[in-house]
């Protein structure tokens, strides 16, 4: 993980705009460099952890309980997480903040980021106004404006392309220098905005009638289907919403789609997930009711209705998993070491009010047969991200969430270090004000905002589908690769006062200038939105987290990153 020994103001390099289309900077490597040389980064990487959006994670294991709130951060957004640092787009801004105790490592004032970042070996990508390239270390390196009036959705980063669907077109852009190499424009209508996924060397994307697989090296065709399933004469591929964010979710052999099959009139939708052959277009195999894809693991693939989160066999389609509660709403979904974590509303009109499960909105860990393993209560359904043990809920604020087990081994570790008689090891962060805390280092993933805008860009789904009866509680539980999440969901938290001062800073470290905005005040002396106790999970911390404070005052520079 980069430390960062002073908050420094963000500056363009070399900034400039060819064509109104096109933002290169001196930042981006030579250009004889190949794209394709770009590493894939470790972690919860992008939007469902992966280029795929699949937020199955087979490596990894969730918080078990008795779980806890390591920390709270009062921003939030959709999450990344990768080498021990946390990325998220808050207000326009995107903030790099330390997985182990959520404090601030950089941030880059409102540029109208939204969504949930794709991060590389080198860059960070996000969407929003303008697609836009940051060096890891917080430097902003240049921008794409692809001429689109909304927010370019939650970008997906593969064998050195950066790829969004932006006015209905399909752009793959070089991840150095965001030059266009190839673009995909159908002729007969354009293409949802929403994240694309890439699994089998190729990028699936959808319109309202078909589906698109191209070859991700050069864009050419690979194969199309303009049969969503479905009876009705009105049947259509799941579109974006603003109940429920719906992607294509890909493997390296299976691509999985929602499709709507109702009457416009209907107030619950009804429809399809279906199961494509990558390579050849060929339908495997389709969920009932559902109609927005969530993980795909090796024996099973979960779906969505309008209400509630479903699993089905990935041979036969049969219902195999339904959660102990009905459930009002489900928006996201990460699946681990057999464990379903699930951002739920339960359905209130099911339960007595003696009866009603607690809380009724919140983070939901499932075991195999549905059952509950443990809740944490949010004030609005988060976006969800697992990393190195830590589920990320970003909500009202944005929550670490570990293993109780694994907090108290660490403060354990921390006080070893602390009381040692040699400190010299632990002293490398002293000018920060930080104490080297032993904390894991979590990480975490996704959800595009809007901003400008043309056609409807919410990266949110359409969200309809009957409700259907519980199947059966047997099931491969087997993992895939990684789910799409809340793609353009997730609110900015917030504020909240900062606790734990160590360093007696002021308590107003957290405010900014009233448009999201942290004040110059904020940037060179507080570690802006650090809030530790995290009182949400009612269960007291085991980490004393410590804040860092600005040393280097030569930088009193704001950076205005709008354009």
């Amino acid at each position: 993980m980069v430390e960062h020994e002073r908050r420094r103001v963000l500056q363009y390099a070399g900034l400039a705009i060819a064509g109104g289309s096109l933002t290169t900077s001196a930042a981006a490597a030579d250009e004889g460099d190949d794209p394709a040389s770009i590493g894939e980064a470790a972690g919860w990487s992008s939007l469902g952890g992966n280029p795929g959006n699949n937020a199955a994670v087979p490596t990894e294991s969730g918080p078990k309980v008795p779980v806890t709130v390591a920390w709270e951060y009062d921003r939030s957004g959709p999450t990344a997480v990768v080498d021990g640092t946390v990325y998220l787009a808050t207000d326009g801004e995107v903030h790099a903040l330390d997985a182990a105790d959520g404090s601030l490592e950089w941030k880059i004032d409102d540029i109208g980021a939204s969504g949930t970042p794709a991060v590389t070996d080198e860059a960070v990508y996000v969407g929003g106004e303008r697609l836009t390239r940051i060096e890891r270390d917080g430097t902003l390196c240049c921008q794409a404006d692809l001429g689109y009036d909304e927010a370019i959705p939650s970008p997906v980063v593969a064998n050195g392309l950066v790829l969004v669907v932006a006015g209905g077109i399909l752009y793959a852009l070089d991840a150095r220098d965001l030059e266009v190499r190839w673009q995909f424009d159908p002729a007969d209508g354009t293409l949802y905005e929403q994240p694309v996924a890439v699994g089998d060397g190729a990028v699936f994307a959808v319109s309202e009638s078909r589906l698109f697989a191209r070859e991700l090296a050069d864009g050419t065709h690979r194969w199309t289907d303009d049969d969503p399933s479905g009876e009705d004469e009105y049947s259509h591929f799941t579109s974006p919403s603003d109940r429920q964010i719906s992607y294509p979710v890909a493997t390296d052999d299976v691509v999985a789609v929602g499709s709507v099959d109702s009457e416009p009139e209907a107030v619950w939708e009804n429809g399809h997930v279906t199961l494509y052959d990558a390579e050849t277009g060929v339908k495997r195999t389709r969920s009932e009711s559902a109609i927005t894809p969530g993980p795909i693991t090796d024996g099973r693939f979960f779906a969505r209705t309008t209400h509630d989160l479903y699993g089905f066999d990935r041979e036969t389609g049969e219902n195999d998993w339904v959660t102990e509660y009905a459930m009002y709403h489900v928006s996201s979904a990460v699946v681990a070491d057999g464990t379903v974590y699930a951002s739920a509303t339960v359905n209130g009109d099911r339960y007595t009010a003696d009866g009603m499960p607690d809380p009724q909105t919140g983070v939901y860990a499932f075991d195999k047969n549905g059952e509950v393993e443990w809740a944490i209560g949010t004030g609005e359904r988060p976006t969800l991200a697992l990393a190195d043990g830590t589920l990320y809920a970003g909500g009202e604020t944005l929550l670490a969430i570990r293993s109780e087990a694994n907090e108290a081994g660490d403060e354990s570790d921390g006080e070893d270090d602390t009381g040692d008689d040699a400190p010299e090891d632990d002293g490398g962060d002293a000018e920060d004000g930080s104490e080297g805390s032993d904390g894991d280092e979590g990480a975490a993933e996704d959800g595009s905002g809007g901003s400008d805008g043309d056609d409807e860009p919410t990266n949110e789904t359409e969200a309809n589908g009957a409700e259907q009866d519980p199947g059966s509680d047997d099931g491969d539980d087997g993992n895939g690769t990684s789910d799409a999440n809340e793609e353009g969901t997730a609110s900015e938290g917030a504020t909240n006062d900062t606790e734990s001062t160590n360093d007696g800073s002021n308590g107003d470290a957290g405010e900014g200038d009233g448009d999201g905005n942290a004040s110059e005040e904020e940037t060179d002396d507080g570690m802006p939105g650090f809030t530790a106790g995290a009182g949400i999970a009612g269960g007291a911390l085991s980490l004393e987290w410590l804040r860092r404070r600005e040393t280097d005052g030569g930088s009193g520079a704001t950076d205005e990153e709008n354009s």
